[in-house]
């Protein structure tokens, strides 16, 4: 079977029992719903997004892309509170590694994740388990107001020539785009959810199913850095 890819967008994220719940406790407050909106007000697409500094979200370019000509982005955190969000920042002409965009809203008090050095992971780390966690399908009412769970997945490979890592195991769902992925033994944000491939590919000279894709860490922050002109914490 070819590999299809796509960008994930809009959907459901499953939680099948992976043992990712004292993540998920600790990180949920910081995860929060973007909704971009169309000229007419309503919801043009949705994705997931996270606190990287209070008052600043992170998420994918492709998310928002469909509310840029409006500027009309809102942010729903965990309590259901809506936010109304002003771009920072966001790649023009993106690919999967630089697929990133920073948003800006007014409520300070969403506690920041806290990021990996990717760098340290990009060899010698092979099945490494991680987490993502993001939003399902806008306007499902049974869970659009709490991220939730996929399945947990390792590191299968970094690509130098893409800076892009792939995991496998953890066919990411649409709506987990642009939410964080966590490594399971340090809580900590490795890297950015972007994409996902369809049907079987070769790693390593190996068949492999449920591929996905995410933005490393360190890429973020300092796209961060570029995009609004202040430091992160030094907690990497």
């Amino acid at each position: 079977m070819d590999a299809e890819w796509f960008h994930v967008v809009i959907g459901h994220s499953q939680n099948n029992g992976v043992n990712g719940n004292s993540i998920f406790e600790k990180a949920h407050r910081s995860i929060v719903l973007i909704i971009p909106k169309g000229g007419d007000g309503s919801p043009c697409g949705s994705g997931t997004g996270f606190i990287i500094r209070p008052g600043y979200v992170a998420t994918n370019a492709h998310v928002i892309e469909c509310g840029l000509r409006y500027e009309d982005i809102v942010v729903k955190d965990f309590k259901g509170k809506l936010h109304a969000a002003k771009i920072e920042g966001i790649a023009r002409n993106y690919k999967k590694a630089n697929d990133l965009a920073i948003l800006k809203i007014p409520d300070t008090t969403l506690p920041p994740l806290v990021l990996a050095d990717s760098a340290i992971y990009e060899s010698g780390h092979e099945g490494e388990e991680i987490v993502a966690i993001g939003y399902p399908l806008l306007g499902m009412a049974s869970s659009a107001d709490k991220p939730a769970l996929t399945d947990k997945g390792s590191i299968s490979t970094f690509k130098p020539d893409e800076n892009i890592f792939i995991a496998s195991g953890m066919p990411l769902n649409a709506g987990n785009s642009g939410g964080p992925i966590f490594l399971a033994k340090t809580q900590q944000v490795i890297g950015v959810a972007v994409a996902v491939l369809r049907g079987q590919v070769q790693i390593n000279s190996a068949p492999v199913e449920g591929v996905s894709f995410f933005i490393p860490a360190n890429i973020l922050a300092n796209f961060f850095e570029e995009k609004t002109g202040e430091m992160l914490p030094d907690v990497r």
